[in-house]
């Protein structure tokens, strides 16, 4: 496997170092954005039941 070492610099005008800038930038605020919280409800719910299955068990 070669590391980023053995790579020559990508130039600024690269496709694909620009693509790259776009999807970490795409990421990065994804990332940031709050759970609705009909998920938060829903992970909830998926906890009691995983609860109540372990105490049957």
């Amino acid at each position: 496997m070669k590391t980023n070492a053995s790579r020559p610099p990508r130039k600024p005008d690269d496709p694909n170092a620009q693509i790259a800038v776009k999807l970490r930038a795409f990421y990065h605020s994804v990332q940031d954005e709050a759970l609705p919280q009909r998920f938060l409800d829903l992970l909830e719910k998926l906890d009691a039941v995983e609860n109540s299955v372990q105490r049957v068990e």
